[in-house]
């Protein structure tokens, strides 16, 4: 019964790391999550089949480290969130900047930053009258500035 609850508890929160990846343009990248949730997953499945196979003590410790990924990959995913997904930010620059959300171009484009490597911001490319400007709205501050103003010829 233990390696069901820890294989359905697992299963869950990589569903619920996929179901959240295109909401935030997968900011933070969701396979650093999902990886140590894949690992239990076959680690728990492979405890159940075999268990006469392990010691006992190597079996409590491997489902103790377990219950700690369990817990502890979540919290981590929720820390490095960021405040606004990559629609909401449209919304919100669409209203600062007073633009029409037709004006955006189709597609979520992610922008490195250049303050952080391991930090992402999201790249709105907006047709506005004869040109395009492109816009870097920081997710974790709800910050953004103009990065290119582009002319059409």
């Amino acid at each position: 019964m233990v390696y069901f609850i820890l294989v359905l508890v697992a299963a869950i929160e990589v569903i619920v790391l996929l179901i959240n990846r295109p909401v935030f343009a997968n900011i933070p990248y969701v396979q650093v999550y999902i990886v140590p949730l894949l690992i239990v997953i076959v680690i728990t499945m492979l405890l159940s089949r075999n268990p006469k196979r392990f010691m006992r003590w190597f079996k409590q410790g491997l489902i103790t480290i377990s219950v700690v990924v369990l817990v502890f990959v979540p919290v981590l995913y929720a820390k490095n969130l960021p405040l606004y997904g990559y629609n909401e930010a449209k919304k919100m620059l669409a209203q600062r900047e007073q633009l029409l959300l037709s004006q955006f171009q189709k597609g979520k484009y992610v922008y490195p930053a250049k303050d952080s490597p391991k930090k992402y911001r999201y790249l709105f490319k907006v047709n506005r009258g004869n040109g395009m400007l492109e816009y870097v709205f920081d997710p974790y501050t709800g910050g953004y500035e103009v990065v290119t103003d582009v002319i059409k010829k």
